[in-house]
């Protein structure tokens, strides 16, 4: 794990993440295989009042392109710091900022890197359902979210701007709208979400493809502190356009398996970690997904 990238978007997200969530009116592969606020949002039942702070930490590798013509691998390490509030039982409203790190190598073995902001997720989930055991059981409801144009365009050392997929996000205005269901049995809790994401115009003529995003994710108490989790994450989305011209390495339908771990220490700090691993792609062109770790934090004060 890159320490010192950690340190600098800590740094950067904490400032932006003050400043957004004290504002009056409340986050490239655009769309990431699965849902990135389950650890914020959490995988137990919501009270009011509940203030909590997750930290998550994704990487991840592509290769795009034909390898005898134009391929590109691009690496990411993506760092989420991210804050939710329920101010209600059945309503919880949260940010996530996200600090970026990516490399590009081309097949001629040319290569770009940059690190900084991401687009900043603002997201409200509400519960419009409950039932079973004193309506505890099943839930489900709404999510409602806004991503931001606020991802940093990275320059090289003359003041050029660095290509696109090196950027750390689109730069593009994103609402989102979907839906969730939750089951709770101890030792079991089942969680499901669906959304789709409408995208705007990004950096540089950039326009990402609109796309649908699910996650399954079950989870079995081995005790009442630590869990296994399986889960199943897919996306679908459109293709990518550059000044209006589709990339035709792009886009399609991508699905992973996940595998993880859960560690609650003492009552307020929940760990876990995982992977994910590609199980089914129908993708456009030429693109190739890698295996993703994904590791995360998350704090109740």
């Amino acid at each position: 794990m890159n320490i010192r990238f950690i340190a600098r978007a800590a740094g950067a997200a904490g400032v932006v993440i003050a400043s957004a969530w004290t504002a009056p009116t409340l986050a490239c592969s655009t769309c990431k295989c699965g849902d990135p606020t389950v650890n914020l949002f959490g995988t137990e039942k919501s009270f009011s009042s509940r203030l909590r702070i997750g930290f998550d930490y994704l990487v991840r590798s592509e290769t795009q392109g034909d390898p005898s013509v134009n391929e590109r691998q691009t690496d990411e390490q993506r760092l989420l710091l991210g804050l939710a509030y329920s101010p209600l039982p059945n309503l919880s409203l949260a940010v996530q900022v996200p600090y970026v790190h990516k490399q590009i190598e081309d097949s001629n073995r040319a290569r770009q890197d940059a690190d900084g902001l991401g687009d900043i997720d603002l997201i409200g989930r509400w519960t419009l359902l409950r039932s079973g055991a004193m309506s505890g059981r099943h839930l489900a409801g709404l999510r409602l979210g806004v991503r931001l144009p606020t991802a940093d365009e990275v320059e090289d050392g003359d003041g050029r701007l660095l290509d696109i997929d090196v950027q750390p996000d689109a730069g593009a205005t994103v609402p989102n709208l979907g839906g969730w269901y939750a089951y709770f049995r101890f030792p079991w809790h089942i969680g499901v979400t669906a959304t789709y994401f409408s995208f705007g115009d990004g950096h540089q003529d950039f326009s990402p493809g609109d796309a649908v995003v699910a996650s399954v994710l079950g989870q079995y108490g081995v005790t009442t502190k630590l869990a296994v989790q399986l889960g199943l994450d897919a996306r679908h989305s459109q293709k990518n356009q550059f000044a209006g011209v589709d990339d035709e390495d792009s886009g399609g339908t991508l699905a992973m398996a996940f595998s993880g771990v859960a560690l609650r220490v003492m009552d307020e700090l929940v760990l876990s970690a995982g992977v994910q691993l590609p199980l089914f792609e129908n993708l456009n062109g030429h693109q190739d997904e890698d295996a993703a770790l994904r590791a995360g934090l998350a704090y109740d004060f």
